[in-house]
């Protein structure tokens, strides 16, 4: 797996690209947890180019996203697709985090 990050702004825009899954959710993780270290206090986390989405994913996502909250930042979850989108909201995930259709849409634009 890949991963693309971007400022548009203010706000980080991290695109992870292939399968987010017990071999890569670990990396991508680390990643996260980095912006977050370095100050990043919005994130938008790009789902469009991600093919497969597994419960180590989803935990991945889920411990970035507690660690943005006790840095009292905003991280949320955009463009995801098919099997992925349905995985959000099949887990629940859609509850635990804002989850916009497009990455313009979780900027605000």
């Amino acid at each position: 797996m890949q991963i693309e990050q971007a400022w548009r702004g203010t706000c980080l825009v991290v695109a992870p690209i292939g399968r987010l899954d017990g071999m890569s959710a670990p990396a991508f993780e680390a990643r996260l947890v980095e912006a977050i270290d370095a100050g990043a206090r919005e994130l938008v986390v790009d789902l469009s180019r991600v093919d497969y989405l597994s419960s180590k994913g989803l935990s991945a996502l889920l411990a970035a996203g507690k660690r943005m909250k006790r840095a009292e930042g905003r991280m949320v979850l955009a463009a995801a697709r098919g099997a992925v989108h349905q995985v959000i909201v099949v887990s629940g995930f859609d509850r635990v985090f804002d989850v916009h259709e497009t990455v313009d849409a979780a900027l605000g634009g």
